[in-house]
């Protein structure tokens, strides 16, 4: 559909139009590699899902689930049709691999990936967010058209060439998170080596390294070289003369993060993915198995419907572009609130430590009690709880509906959260006395969300949360009801 109808080579000359060079082929090795590792990817995720039971634990047995604003629709299936769709997935991922039947495979993917990462944003990965916009991107990409079942069946719409479009946006996807993650780290508390002394004292146990990870000039060290990391390495990458240098650098840090952080199939996905930096038949270079010489001839006009494409393309670049800045627009910071941090490639910016007590109140008998949230929710689903003020607003609702339906016509739900930010003293978030029934999530500001005031400390807070209301003085709530 968006194929040259000439499958030739041409080499860029500086006087031709970016947009021409939009179209004119290059060799589809490797954008074939890349959908077979993605394919490869997405299979090993289904297979993490299925065989530790995640996909029963976190979306079948699970009574609740967090939901993202504007997609408060999106529910999990009950029962084994859960499972189906892991199955599906599986299945469209082999098919996207194998190139058999590509476009519905793609398709497929995409739908039920997006579908399960929606369901349940207790389960948020940055690279879970990648995998769905690659996902979409390969629906638009004939990367069947060499290498693929597709191909040997139907041999007239084969083709050993691609448009340079189809391999630029996979490199400015590859190319998100180490851009933005480095723009993110220009914030004060990274560049004071926090909260990267945090993620990596977790890990003290390691043979060898281990005992370093506790050092502070560690914490140092680790900051700085993954903020130059993150800023430099794409630009290397696009160098020819560095680009070796760059991809072994990039190799290394992600086995490094493998080792020191729980982040499954992100750090083996980049090093695979990163490669389509390299030249475009980087694989049959590999292999020593060229290309044919062919002579040059002039690349064909775009049809209509191949435009279209494009200017899906196009629409999609922009909003990766701009939407994850949108923090820039929200007062305060963005660890602190949330606001903007998903969907922005905000990576390991934030550590905080949480005293949370949740109150439901009786206004018809006055009677307040205490909700038992642990008890309703996994510790996924906390962990994205306590730290996000639309979420607690979002869940609030959901303990006031059960409220109701526990025959309490008239009820208040309030919060008592305590936040230590980056080791920082704890403060509260939210003013203990807002009924959190009387506020909406929104795309906007939230005016109730109190400011961080607490400055970075030379050494963190290690006082135990559940004495935090104690030493700050903060009384919780009288109980007169019990669970």
């Amino acid at each position: 559909m968006n194929q040259p109808d000439e499958p030739a080579v041409t080499n860029a000359r500086p006087s031709t139009p970016w947009w021409r060079r939009l179209w004119e082929p290059c060799d589809i090795a490797s954008v074939v590699f890349f959908r077979i590792a993605f394919a490869g990817v997405m299979l090993w995720h289904v297979g993490l899902f299925l065989s530790r039971d995640w996909v029963t634990f976190y979306f079948t047995d699970s009574p609740h689930h967090l939901s993202y604003f504007g997609f408060e629709w999106v529910r999990p299936m009950s029962g084994e049709r859960m499972q189906q769709v892991f199955y599906l997935m599986g299945l469209a991922a082999i098919g996207v691999g194998l190139g058999w039947f590509y476009r519905l495979s793609a398709i497929v993917l995409f739908v039920t990936y997006t579908y399960t990462f929606l369901s349940e944003a207790g389960l948020f990965q940055n690279h879970y967010y990648m995998m769905s916009l690659l996902a979409f991107l390969l629906i638009l990409i004939p990367a069947h058209r060499s290498f693929s079942v597709d191909a040997t069946v139907v041999p007239e719409r084969a083709s050993q060439f691609i448009p340079n479009w189809c391999r630029w946006v996979l490199m400015f996807v590859v190319a998100l998170p180490y851009v933005y993650g480095g723009i993110a780290k220009l914030n004060s508390d990274w560049l004071q080596a926090m909260p990267v002394g945090f993620w990596i004292s977790y890990k003290s146990d390691l043979p060898v390294i281990g005992p370093y990870l506790t050092q502070r000039w560690m914490a140092w060290a680790l900051s700085y070289a993954g903020l130059i990391f993150d800023l430099s390495i794409v630009p290397l990458l696009l160098w020819k003369k560095t680009r070796w240098f760059a991809y072994i650098a990039a190799t290394l840090f992600h086995l490094m993060n493998a080792m020191l952080f729980d982040i499954d199939v992100f750090p083996w996905m980049m090093i695979l993915l990163t490669t389509i930096f390299f030249s475009a038949d980087w694989p049959r270079k590999l292999l020593r198995r060229p290309l044919p010489a062919t002579n040059s001839v002039p690349t064909a006009a775009p049809t209509l419907g191949q435009r279209a494409v494009l200017g899906v393309v196009a629409l999609f670049v922009v909003w990766q572009l701009v939407f994850p800045l949108r923090h820039w627009v929200y007062p305060g910071d963005p660890s602190w609130t949330e606001e903007g941090h998903q969907f922005a490639w905000r990576m390991m910016l934030r550590n905080k430590n949480v005293f949370v007590r949740f109150y439901a109140t009786d206004v018809a008998k006055g009677e307040t009690g205490e909700i038992p949230v642990d008890r309703m929710l996994n510790g996924l689903q906390l962990r994205e709880l306590v730290v996000s003020p639309d979420q607690i607003v979002a869940t609030a609702r959901l303990f006031a509906e059960m409220a109701r339906q526990a025959g309490i016509e008239q009820v208040e739900i309030r919060a008592v959260v305590l936040v230590s930010l980056n080791g920082r003293k704890p403060q509260l978030m939210i003013d203990p006395e807002l009924d959190l029934l009387t506020v909406d999530r929104t795309w906007g500001h939230q005016p109730w969300i109190v400011p961080l005031t607490e400055p970075l400390r030379a050494e963190p807070w290690d006082v135990p949360t559940d004495q935090w209301p104690a030493e700050l003085g903060i009384e919780l709530p009288q109980v007169n009801v019990t669970n």
